[in-house]
């Protein structure tokens, strides 16, 4: 005896929804499948930066100057990366007027220094502003050292995700690290960070790029010079500031021309420093992705004309090439 076939509502429904949903699946993927399949990610444009006069960033689409309203658009690909370049570009602002606040206080109290008595109650007070200035700088200046870093990071993850089907076999990234005295400047290929001789060795074939390493490279080792002599100034300052010979007689006459010696040093090592950061990226920029990832302004750029008084005259940016 045959039992009778019952049919099954909610089956039919489980069924009805499992099959719309596929097909809605299948069409969407069709949508998207040529995106990839054209690989479309090679028509947009190589986004590098490198760092003017005030150590600010100056973006490049392709060669071209461009805003960061700009760069934001493409980013878009990479939501989160969009989302962590605005937010990073805030924390930069606001690092800046930090930094530019200290950096004022820090000028505002050698006027009132220079023309004011030397007497030690006028020391006083120039050592306990300057102090607080300089805190101000310290804080601004990791600020903006924080947001850059971040900024870098988000351009060459952006780089690679557009251009990895035609990368070779290496990638480089460079990262600053401080150090005692200031910063250190070490490139990466993935995970291993690279020494000069396997630097050389990737870039035998482009004796233009190695020469913008190797200038980076002198300086820094200048640049680490210029900061051991303004370290050795600020310390001289201070063990005179707190010796008993200071606190029982009027200051000395060479403490006016350490000051203004070591605020010039800290100017011409800032802009030293951004030049071999600057150098560094076009090298790795130009052996990542080619000469059309270089800004197009690099060659006619020059800095300010007080950049070469402070800086004794040597060049401060890609001159002489």
């Amino acid at each position: 005896m045959k039992r009778p076939r019952v049919f099954n509502f909610s089956l039919a429904v489980n069924l009805l929804c499992f099959c719309l949903l596929s097909i809605h699946s299948v069409q969407a993927q069709d949508k998207r499948s040529p995106f990839y399949q054209e690989n479309k990610y090679a028509d947009y444009p190589f986004i590098t930066f490198r760092e003017n006069f005030l150590n600010q960033p100056v973006y490049y689409i392709n060669g071209q100057k461009a805003k960061p309203q700009e760069v934001l658009a493409y980013l878009e690909i990479m939501p989160g990366d969009a989302q962590d370049f605005a937010a990073n570009i805030s924390k930069l602002r606001i690092g800046s007027a930090l930094y530019f606040a200290g950096r004022a206080v820090s000028l505002g109290t050698m006027a009132y220094l220079f023309t004011t008595e030397l007497i030690q109650e006028n020391y006083t007070t120039f050592f306990l502003v300057t102090l607080g200035g300089e805190v101000l700088e310290s804080v601004g200046g990791g600020m903006e050292r924080n947001a850059k870093m971040h900024l870098s990071n988000i351009l060459e993850s952006y780089n690679y995700v557009i251009d990895k089907d035609r990368l070779g076999s290496h990638y480089l990234k460079m990262k600053i690290e401080g150090n005692l005295i200031g910063q250190k400047i070490n490139i990466y290929d993935g995970p291993n960070m690279l020494n000069k001789a396997q630097i050389r060795t990737l870039m035998e074939n482009r004796p233009d790029m190695y020469a913008d390493y190797e200038k980076a490279i002198r300086k820094q080792t200048f640049v680490n010079a210029l900061d051991l002599t303004r370290l050795g100034l600020q310390l001289v300052f201070t063990w005179y500031f707190i010796s008993p010979q200071f606190q029982s007689s009027t200051p000395n006459d060479i403490l006016l021309p350490l000051v203004f010696t070591s605020l010039g040093l800290s100017i011409v090592s800032g802009q030293v420093r951004r030049s071999a950061r600057n150098h560094t990226r076009s090298a790795l920029d130009r052996y990542n992705f080619g000469d059309a990832a270089v800004p197009l302004s690099r060659n006619t750029f020059s800095n300010p004309p007080i950049t070469n008084f402070i800086s004794f005259g040597i060049p401060l940016e890609g001159r002489g090439k």
